[in-house]
């Protein structure tokens, strides 16, 4: 089966994380034809969160770490 994607689009969106989604919806929903492309098997960037040790039941987001500096850096 052949998908007939256009040949052209109005916005091509690099990144299918939250701002990515967003911003899709919001020009697709406008009428614009919208190519959204996301590296992963998945969209949603930070907000999807991965068991990366594989003897606990611990799920954390690729970008959890990062996070916490937010607070630091806020508090210097």
């Amino acid at each position: 089966m052949q998908s007939k994607l256009p040949s052209t689009f109005d916005a091509i969106i690099v990144g299918g994380g939250h701002n990515g989604l967003v911003a899709g919806a919001y020009l697709g929903k406008a009428g614009e034809k919208v190519l959204l492309l996301e590296r992963n098997h998945h969209p949603g960037g930070a907000t999807v969160s991965e068991k990366i040790f594989p003897d606990y039941a611990v799920r954390l987001s690729r970008y959890s770490y990062l996070i916490t500096w937010l607070n630091q850096l806020r508090n210097a």
